[in-house]
């Protein structure tokens, strides 16, 4: 099983740039990613997917605008093989400085301490962590079903072989379950 992404190349140092309010830096890298039922996890050193985003600095955080452009592996819900999605996805995210107050849902100003938004992205230790925006991105833009083509056939329930590749010979006796008690009072020869 693939473990969650944690790239360390994702987090990235914000430092200098805090320290110059509207400065801006160009950040990319080049990714090979899966998507799991855990979210997305990392395949191998270089790959297919490319993360290019500017970091702009302002006097409450940090801006993240970019794309995210390539193509990840996945799995197909209905044959189970492995298949590669393309994806272009636009980047607009906002790092808030750890200790500012902000909003809460209801609009009110939260007081330093209160609980901030689930889904609010902060700078931590001097870095902002892309490894969050990158799967939320990235699974907010999938199809709910995988699938390899819209053709798919699946696997058999019988046999579990992949009918993309041809037929397996099974013999399918399809009936309707509600008549399924027919059936099996004729079968036990009762009248």
């Amino acid at each position: 099983m693939a473990e969650k992404l944690n790239l360390r190349q994702l987090k990235v140092p914000v430092t200098n740039l805090l320290k110059k309010v509207f400065s801006r830096e160009r950040f990319t890298a080049n990714l090979d990613i899966a998507v799991g039922e855990h979210g997305v996890s990392e395949k191998s050193d270089r790959g297919d997917l490319k993360l290019e985003v500017w970091l702009e600095s302002s006097p409450d955080g940090i801006r993240v605008k970019g794309d995210i452009q390539g193509s990840v592996s996945l799995q197909c819900t209905r044959c189970l093989e492995e298949y590669r999605q393309d994806l272009d996805i636009a980047v607009d995210e906002f790092y808030r400085r750890a200790g500012l107050s902000t909003l809460g849902g209801d609009g009110r100003r939260l007081a330093d301490g209160e609980i901030q938004e689930e889904d609010e992205y902060v700078i931590a230790e001097g870095a902002i962590d892309l490894n969050l925006l990158l799967n939320d991105a990235v699974m907010l833009s999938l199809p709910i079903k995988h699938l390899c083509t819209e053709e798919c056939k699946g696997l058999c329930q019988w046999c579990g072989k992949n009918l993309n590749e041809g037929e397996c010979g099974c013999v399918r006796e399809v009936i309707d379950p509600r008549l399924e008690v027919l059936k099996t009072l004729l079968e036990s020869g009762e009248e």
